[in-house]
């Protein structure tokens, strides 16, 4: 095993640690997607993909949640859900109790704006900002990108979807081939990468990735990339 491969390993394999915050600090923006699962009988293991679409602050939160078969009857007044996003490079979840919900114009579901969060730390490395094209392979297709901030952990990638609407569908956890020209000459490596963050508008997404698969050619060259970056 090479010693740069030995300082991955080494960097993966270093303890994450948890904290439980106060909710009025928790980060979030219009249309960050969340995981929630209702914890009710059927919902131990059933993650379903919602979006944030408005709050008031220390109140509620407003989450558009698709059309699950017998969702409508499981969103009992009451009954806790627990949810999970990614703020600002740290995995987030929170439980809190369903205030209501109301069918039109979509599936709108309110929480009790939650009164603690606990944190689990993903961003281990410093992130530099620049501006480098990037394509992006999933199980949705294909799509242009920009990587805006990279860090040797991973990156934030905009990708406008106005021409690849299907790729919309991705969601946290997905995982996706990044490939980008971080060699010198301009020459494009490959990283293997789960989707740890998104947030979308009308024609782009937003992308939080996480590099968790890559040769040594993709390391050396992510490394000397940044040795560039002030």
């Amino acid at each position: 095993m090479s010693r740069q491969e030995t300082k991955q390993q080494n960097k993966e394999a270093q303890p994450k640690q948890v904290q439980r915050i106060a909710g009025t600090k928790l980060s979030l923006e219009i249309g960050t997607r969340m995981i929630v699962s209702l914890n009710d009988l059927h919902g131990a293991d059933e993650r379903i993909v919602a979006d944030l679409v408005g709050m008031v602050h220390f109140e509620y939160l407003i989450l558009r949640m698709p059309w699950v078969p017998g969702i409508r009857t499981r969103l009992v007044d009451g009954i806790s859900a627990t949810v999970r996003l990614v703020s600002q490079g740290e995995l987030c979840g929170f439980q809190s109790p369903i205030l209501t919900h109301v069918a039109n114009p979509s599936l709108l579901l309110f929480l009790e704006y939650p009164e603690t969060i606990e944190k689990l730390v993903l961003r281990r490395d410093k992130r530099v900002q620049c501006v480098l094209p990037a394509l992006l392979n999933s199980r949705h297709g294909d799509a242009n990108g920009i990587i805006v901030d990279l860090s040797r952990s991973g990156c934030r990638i905009a990708v406008d979807t106005q021409d690849c609407t299907e790729f919309r569908q991705t969601v946290l956890e997905d995982t996706l081939t990044l490939r980008a020209p971080l060699n010198p000459d301009g020459a494009p490596v490959s990283v293997t990468c789960t989707v740890r963050n998104v947030s979308s508008d009308a024609n782009r997404m937003q992308l939080g990735l996480s590099f968790t698969d890559a040769g040594k050619d993709f390391w050396d060259a992510l490394d000397a990339f940044l040795a560039t970056v002030p």
